[in-house]
């Protein structure tokens, strides 16, 4: 057994840091590194970088970085102790520090979880209704067992007694969410009569459950109530299954059930998830931004989702994803598209996904009579309403030039409509945003680095990812000899490691960086592929120009300027790594300064 310093590093050692970031970010090679969409700001072009060399990954978008305990503490929302204690686990490490003491909160109610699924799997397998049911349902046994479904009985208290039996704290199996605590005090089981429908996160852990009814019990479908483990806000049903299918296709299908799930894998549509009760969230999009852009609804038309999907366009826009509305046949859903062996239906509906917008518009004119100019004008009316709500003026312009020929002016030229429609729109968006006020001035692109910023920022990177000229820069330079705060508060740290240690490791380097913030910095520039190593000639010339910046600060110092005015000291004198005020306490004590006074 470790305590928690050695089992850092021996799990470091143990874990390749590209195998628990591939679970949550789909990767391509880069040149030496990987790339991929950040899994914490939305971006369309992959920024978030991983180095198998260093062990650690870095976000050239927003600058997020670190090593992979901070990764799945990051993209978990786990403590540093709750991480430690996972990938501990994962790379057979033992925690001396951790033996015997009480098991994490969110650990006890996995394992409450795991219980609960493991005895509604039993229950299934002797309950030939539920069997016959999903059966009915055109599952075959292998994907019964593949999403694990169970069944709960009629019973009142079948898991209570179950639970009880194992020993369990019933107050815990109450805030997993099973059972509920009754008036008297008692307790009863939340599932009854249902097939049951365990949730899994992508790390195959039991977070929830959903529940259909086998009768004629409200509400048909249940969940699982909000846990430390569960959110439905967040949770996608099937996305443990569906996200290497997500990645590997480019795109995800969101559907409404869990039944449309269940068949659409088995129809062969692996890249499907399905939310839990609730409208698409924007935690929701942020979730699969990690593996794919292109979000793809195949939801029913009149479904409270869908309207609630048609309301969040703008939203989804702001993040920068690609969302399309499927456009299934009146009154089908996946689960009946495919079960009747409408296959081929389903595959064109998804390939032929509309835009949000362009879904929007395609409704309203199909909704009004557009042989009528009563209708036609109808449907502008609504659709200048739709296309002030998109942002981009190019995708604006687009339906500006396709809603023209329904316009009464269309007849006096395209261009006339066109301006008419246009006129409309930003009629109405100045009267939304109040007059006279403009939009936001774009953020200022910032300035090349200097020459010396640029010396200073090679030099360190020569040092943190230790290329050839080490020993040059460590014999000719020290941490005050760089003029930026930045840049000096870096060089500060990394001159100091490698006076105990022959070479860095970025992920201990940056362990301790982060606390001087200048870690996002380190990490940057270490992660940063500006091609190969510099020529011998190059890092001197890096050295010659820092060094002389150096000595224009000291013919500059307020302090010694006149001392060296009177011929008192020389330049050459100038002890490396000194400030000026330091410098002045050397001339007191080796009697120049006393000279100079006299």
């Amino acid at each position: 057994m470790a305590d928690s310093r050695d089992a850092i590093e021996d799990i470091r050692h143990r874990l390749g840091i590209l195998d628990v970031v591939s679970e949550y970010v789909a990767l391509k090679r880069a040149g030496k590194n990987y790339k991929g969409l950040c899994p914490f700001h939305s971006e369309k072009t992959p920024s978030f970088t991983v180095s198998d060399e260093f062990q650690t990954w870095h976000c050239f978008g927003c600058g997020e970085h670190g090593d992979v305990f901070s990764f799945l503490m990051k993209v978990e929302n786990l403590t540093f102790a709750e991480a430690l204690e996972r990938l501990a686990k994962r790379a057979g490490v033992e925690l001396e520090r951790f033996q015997g003491r009480q098991t994490g909160r969110k650990e006890l109610l996995g394992r409450i979880n795991s219980l609960a699924a493991a005895y509604y799997s039993e229950l299934l397998k002797r309950t030939p209704v539920a069997m016959d049911y999903l059966r009915s349902r055109g599952l075959s046994d292998q994907t019964i067992e593949q999403f694990r479904l169970g069944y709960a009985a009629p019973a009142w208290d079948g898991f209570v007694r179950f639970a009880t039996r194992k020993n369990a704290d019933l107050k815990d199996v109450a805030q997993a969410g099973l059972i509920i605590r009754n008036d008297r005090g008692g307790y009863y089981d939340r599932f009854r009569h249902r097939i049951v429908f365990p949730i899994l996160d992508i790390q195959e852990r039991i977070i929830g459950f959903g529940g259909r009814a086998l009768g004629d019990e409200q509400p048909k479908y249940l969940n699982s109530p909000e846990t430390p483990l569960f959110s439905k806000t967040r949770s996608l049903y099937g996305l443990n299954l569906a996200r290497k299918s997500i990645a590997e296709s480019g795109s995800a299908v969101v559907v409404e059930g869990y039944m449309d799930v269940i068949t659409a894998h088995q129809a062969g549509f692996p890249n499907c998830v399905a939310t839990l009760g609730t409208a698409l969230t924007l935690e929701h999009i942020n979730v699969l931004s990690r593996y794919t852009k292109k979000v793809v609804l195949a939801y029913d038309s009149d479904s409270a989702g869908m309207a609630a999907a048609l309301r969040g366009a703008s939203m989804f826009e702001e993040v920068e994803c690609d969302v399309r509305i499927a456009r299934l046949p009146g009154g089908d859903d996946p689960d009946s598209l495919l079960r009747e062996g409408r296959i081929s239906e389903f595959d064109a509906a998804l390939s032929g996904a509309l835009p949000i917008v362009d879904y929007k518009l395609a409704i309203l004119r199909e909704r009004h009579d557009l042989s009528d100019p009563s209708g036609r004008a109808a449907m502008l009316n609504e659709a200048v309403l739709v296309l002030v709500e998109v942002p981009s003026s190019i995708e604006r312009e687009k339906h500006i030039r396709a809603l023209a020929r329904y316009h009464p002016n269309f007849e006096q030229g395209t261009t006339r409509a066109e301006e008419h429609i246009r006129g409309d729109i930003e009629r109405l968006v100045r009267r939304r945003s109040g007059q006279g006020r403009g939009r936001s001035p774009a953020g200022d692109v910032p300035k090349p680095s200097s020459a010396l910023e640029k010396a200073e920022r090679s030099v360190l990177r020569v040092l943190v990812r230790g290329e050839e000229g080490v020993e040059t820069i460590l014999e000719s330079l020290t941490p005050e000899d760089f003029s930026g705060e930045v840049t000096r508060g870096a060089a500060h740290i990394v001159f100091e490691i490698l006076k105990e240690k022959k070479g860095i490791y970025l992920p201990d380097l940056l362990e301790i960086a982060d606390k001087k913030d200048v870690g996002g910095f380190l990490s940057e520039l270490a992660m940063r592929d500006e091609g190969p190593p510099f020529s011998e000639k190059a890092l001197q010339d890096y050295i010659a120009l820092i060094e002389n910046s150096r000595l224009r600060e000291l013919r500059t110092s307020d302090v010694l300027a006149a001392y060296m005015k009177d011929g008192t000291i020389d330049p050459s004198d100038w002890r490396r790594g000194q400030t000026a005020e330091d410098y002045e306490e050397f001339l007191r004590k080796s009697g120049k300064r006393a000279e100079a006074d006299d």
